[in-house]
């Protein structure tokens, strides 16, 4: 069966992207988001990497990525899998989550993937509600306010500690900030290295250290998450092109394409 994956909103959860895919040859090299997303299988098996782990999620179990956490997918032993995910932005899950989303601390999940079959229920339930989008708005928030619930009491407020060889806390800040910030501006290694007075060297070994990936792959994927948004928001695609920092059109569709499976104009 071809590969085939679609992307879709909830008007009633603000910036909520779901999607719905068929993959059989397709991989999810390794990328990052920047929004919670959440995963379940619910035919086959994906092969995922996280954390340093890799895991197995089908029927019965869901997969929990926080922002900024590197992570691949594929189908496991290259069987076909059918997916259904849920992009949630930070601030949609709820205000006591928001709130812990400080610079000392952030939710953490006790795993990447959670062995809880009624929360599998109620997220493959909610995905197909949304899905066809025939529900009262009502009944859309108290089964979107379930399932986070729900997933709340897997998690637990994290303290993290810097490591030695990473980049400080302050410095990681400053570098994602000034990346958002001067997305449609050509970001050099010199500029970068200079926000946290460091040698080009010294911050290319932290920065992949902290992150997992090099800053060109980390930019790029930033670059690529930020045009999801503005696409979710009806922008044009040469113009979305543009504003993330790709100067040819047809390298942002193709890199657009590789990393979800359709072109930007079907997202």
């Amino acid at each position: 069966m071809q590969d085939t994956v679609q992307y879709f909103r909830a008007p009633d959860v603000p910036g909520l992207v779901l999607s719905d895919g068929h993959f059989s040859t397709f991989c999810f090299d390794r990328h990052f988001h920047l929004s919670y997303h959440i995963s379940l299988v619910v035919d086959g098996v994906q092969r995922q990497s996280a954390s340093g782990k890799t895991f197995l999620v089908g029927p019965g179990r869901l997969s929990v990525i926080p922002p900024d956490e590197m992570h691949d997918g594929s189908g496991y032993e290259k069987c076909e899998y059918t997916l259904k995910t849920f992009r949630v932005p930070p601030d949609v899950f709820t205000e006591e989550m928001a709130d812990a989303m400080d610079s000392a601390h952030r939710i953490e999940f006790g795993s990447n993937v959670l062995d809880d079959k009624p929360l599998w229920q109620h997220a493959c339930l909610l995905h197909s509600v949304l899905q066809r989008g025939d529900a009262t708005s009502l009944f859309v928030e108290e089964q979107w306010m379930g399932l986070v619930n729900r997933l709340l009491r897997h998690s637990k407020l994290h303290s993290a500690d810097e490591t030695v060889g990473q980049l400080a806390k302050p410095h990681w800040k400053e570098v994602r900030d000034y990346c958002h910030e001067n997305l449609s501006e050509k970001i050099t290694l010199e500029q970068l290295a200079a926000l946290c007075n460091l040698s080009r060297y010294q911050f290319l070994r932290r920065f992949k250290s902290t992150v997992g990936v090099t800053p060109y792959n980390w930019l790029k994927q930033l670059r690529l998450e930020s045009a999801c948004a503005l696409l979710s928001k009806g922008e044009r695609v040469s113009s979305v092109a543009a504003s993330v920092g790709f100067f040819d059109q047809s390298h942002f569709v193709h890199a657009f394409r590789k990393a979800y499976g359709v072109p930007p104009s079907k997202y």
